[in-house]
C-alpha cells in the first residue's frame, strides 16, 4: 500500500508541474538627462528706499515710483545678464522679500523685457512698511 501511495504522490507532483502556466512581463526603462549650461545675471540691488512715514502702498518700476510717498532710491532695479535671448518671453514670476526684523513683506515681480538680455522688475512695497532689509532670491532658467 505504502508503494502505491508514493507512485500515487509522486504522479500529483508531475501532474501539477506539468500543468502550471507562467506568466512574465517585460518593462522598458527610460531616463532622459538634460544638462543645463550657466550664464550670469548682476545681483538686484535696490539700495536704500527711502519712503515717508505711514506710506502708502507703491511699486518702484524703471527705478522710480508714482507715489508721492516715494522720496529716493540709492541703488537700481535693473538685471542684466550675459545672453543673447531668454528663449522664452512667457518669464513672469513673483518673489517674496523677507525681513529679520518685520512681517511686512516686499514683493518683486520680474521678467523678460523686450531687451534681449535683461529683465523687467517692479518691486511692490506695502502700506505702513517697517524699516529694515528685505531680502530673497531667485534661480533664473533659460529655455531655447
Amino acid at each position: 500500500m505504502r508503494k502505491y501511495f508514493l507512485l500515487s504522490a509522486v504522479a500529483l507532483m508531475l501532474t501539477s508541474t506539468a500543468n502550471a502556466t507562467t506568466d512574465y512581463a517585460e518593462v522598458t526603462a527610460k531616463a532622459t538627462i538634460q544638462v543645463a549650461g550657466t550664464f550670469t545675471c548682476n545681483n538686484l540691488d535696490y539700495g536704500t528706499i527711502v519712503v515717508k512715514q505711514d506710506n502708502e502702498d507703491m511699486v518702484i518700476e524703471d527705478n522710480m515710483s508714482e507715489s508721492e510717498d516715494f522720496i529716493s532710491m540709492s541703488g537700481s532695479g535693473d538685471v542684466v545678464c550675459n545672453v543673447n535671448d531668454f528663449g522664452n518671453d512667457d518669464i513672469e514670476n513673483t518673489l517674496d522679500l523677507l525681513s529679520s526684523t518685520s512681517d511686512d513683506v516686499l514683493t518683486l515681480v520680474y521678467g523678460a523685457s523686450n531687451e534681449m538680455n535683461s529683465l523687467f522688475t517692479a518691486l511692490h512695497i506695502p502700506a505702513n512698511v517697517a524699516a529694515g532689509v528685505y531680502e530673497g532670491s531667485f534661480t533664473l532658467t533659460r529655455t531655447y
